[in-house]
């Protein structure tokens, strides 16, 4: 038997009329290696969600966004250029984000839009598929209505399916003669 283990059993057993010492050095020790493997555990799968959620968010969101505080952003294609000759850019397209209320049959939601021209070149990112996109954003040709895609829980919510029209109802309006009107598109 090496000194070690000697060592170690020396202390683990307990002498005659002790084994209540034993019992608890029992408990003790398998208390910690619980402890350490409900902890390598927890770290191994946060570490998975985490890398998970990165995929997710970096798959839909922008790594960057290029804005303008006080004003509109109308002059953008020399940026555009620009930002599409730097190293390791991938893609980079123009885009408008407001806020706006979405109006179905059944319900009204308030949403943030985004929208991409549909006729510039973009690298779609993994989460979306290229034909898909094109499909649902194109036109409906008999009624000439514009498309828009939703995230399910939106969707939801309005009460909407695919093919369903709603309204798109935004606050940038116009002044009339009854007053303020929001400016409203049909979409499907």
């Amino acid at each position: 038997m090496s000194f070690e283990y000697f060592i170690g059993l020396r202390y683990l057993r307990s002498s005659q009329g002790q084994g209540f010492i034993s019992l608890i050095t029992l408990l003790s020790v398998a208390g910690v290696a619980l402890g350490v493997m409900a902890l390598i555990v927890v770290i191994a799968v946060m570490a998975g969600f985490e890398s998970d959620l990165k995929s997710r968010i970096l798959g839909v969101e922008s790594h960057l966004i290029i804005n303008r505080n006080q004003e509109d952003f109308t002059d953008y294609k020399p940026v555009l250029d620009y930002i599409t000759t730097i190293d390791g850019v991938e893609s980079a397209a123009p885009y408008i984000y407001s806020q706006t209320m979405l109006r179905s049959s059944r319900s009204v939601y308030g949403s943030v839009l985004r929208g991409i021209d549909p006729g510039h070149p973009v690298k779609i990112p993994g989460s979306f598929d290229k034909k898909i996109l094109d499909k649902m954003s194109g036109t409906d040709m008999n009624a000439g209505i514009p498309g828009i895609i939703l995230g399910k829980d939106l969707a939801l919510n309005l009460g909407v399916f695919q093919g369903d029209f709603l309204y798109l109802v935004s606050p940038a309006g116009i002044v009339s003669p009854v007053g303020y009107m929001p400016s409203m598109k049909n979409l499907k």
